[in-house]
This record gives C-alpha cells, sequence and structure tokens, in this order.
C-alpha cells in the first residue's frame, strides 16, 4: 500500500474493536476514494459516455422516418384508420348519439372547445375552406401525417398532399357536428397539444 495511506489505515484500524482487527481486510481502493482520488482501476471502470440512442431530426429525415410516399398508399387504406378516428372522438369528447356542440353561452363550451383543440387529428377528414395560397381551397383528405407546422392529407385521388397549418382554416365534420379550426393554434405536435394549457381556439357550430 501507498506510505501515504498509512495514517489513514491507522485510523481505521483504530475504529475497529480490537479483537476484531485480526480480521480486517482493507481495500485500498476504498481508502483512495476517502481521500478524494481514484486509482486508475477505479477510473477505468467510469462509463464512457457514448453517443445517445435518440436519433436528432436530421437523422429522421436523412433515413426518411417522416416521409411518406405521394403515389404508393390508396384512400380506401385509409378508411380504417378514419374509422377508429371517430371511435376515439366519441370516447376523447364524451358524445353519446344525438349529442349537438355546445353553444358558446353554454356552460360547456369552455371545455368542448378546448378538447376540440387537443384532439389527434390522425384519421380525422379534414378540408381547407381558407387558405392564403388559393391553390389549396377546397383540398380534402384524412389526415396521415400530424407534425408540427404540416398535415399530410390523403385525397380520394390517392395523393398525399402538405398542407401548412398555420396557412390554413379547417373544417371538420363529425355526427351531426361541424367545426371550423384555425390551423395556426395547431403549430404543435399531437403530444405536446394534447398536454399544452390552451385558450379557446375553436369555433364549432350545428350542421343545419
Amino acid at each position: 500500500m501507498d506510505n501515504s495511506m498509512a495514517p489513514l489505515q491507522e485510523l481505521l484500524t483504530d475504529m475497529v474493536v480490537p479483537t476484531q482487527r485480526a480480521n480486517m481486510n482493507i481495500n485500498p481502493e476504498h481508502i483512495t476514494m476517502l481521500t478524494g482520488s481514484k486509482s486508475k482501476k477505479q477510473l477505468s471502470r467510469k462509463r464512457v459516455k457514448g453517443k445517445s440512442s435518440t436519433l436528432t431530426r436530421r437523422e429522421y429525415a436523412s433515413l426518411g422516418l417522416h416521409t411518406l410516399p405521394t403515389r404508393q398508399m390508396l384512400y380506401e387504406e385509409a378508411l380504417p384508420l378514419h374509422r377508429l378516428w371517430k371511435g376515439y372522438m366519441r370516447e376523447h369528447l364524451g358524445l353519446r348519439e344525438g349529442d349537438t356542440v355546445p353553444a358558446v353561452h353554454e356552460p360547456g363550451y369552455d371545455a368542448f372547445s378546448k378538447l376540440l383543440v387537443k384532439t389527434d387529428l390522425h384519421g380525422a377528414i379534414l378540408r381547407v375552406v381558407e387558405s392564403k395560397c388559393a391553390t389549396l381551397v377546397g383540398l380534402t383528405g384524412i389526415v396521415v401525417l400530424d407534425t408540427k407546422n404540416m398535415l399530410k392529407l390523403l385525397g380520394k385521388d390517392h395523393r398525399i398532399r402538405s398542407v401548412p397549418k398555420t396557412e390554413c382554416v379547417f373544417g371538420m365534420h363529425f355526427g351531426n357536428m361541424e367545426f371550423t379550426i384555425f390551423g395556426k393554434h395547431l403549430a404543435l405536435r399531437p403530444a405536446e397539444r394534447s398536454v399544452k394549457k390552451i385558450k379557446n381556439f375553436i369555433e364549432p357550430f350545428e350542421l343545419e
């Protein structure tokens, strides 16, 4: 053992009952830890910080994980997703057969509109009712991908089109209800939108 450790070894020995000192087995590595220094062996045990297993956004893009084929998906193939979404909507909004949208002056309007903004849109059928880009107006499709700033809509012509959220106002039909959704207030990822504290961004109205 290093001579510099001798005083510490003596101190530790004195702390043990005399009858048990013969059975002592002092680990030099533990002594070096008490003095604030580490042996080479201890340093070798230190975990070497490796590369994170989480992919970066650039790696996601390079692997094409957020990219959908524009002509290899059929509209009919997305209809089961839409049916699942309708079941999710009934549960998420707590709707029953014949329910209508609460009027703005009714007590339930505030809670209902907040729930609606937090809705996951994957599987919803949306149409663009207003847009700064005139060519997008009237575009309708099933949402197959909802990112922070874009919605990917699969149309009946089996083409996927990218629609910027902040540039558009969307219409959504569910049961006997019709909703107007301002895209600028959806500019969050679905997981973030579901937990974010939000104000009333939805103007729902009943179908006549």
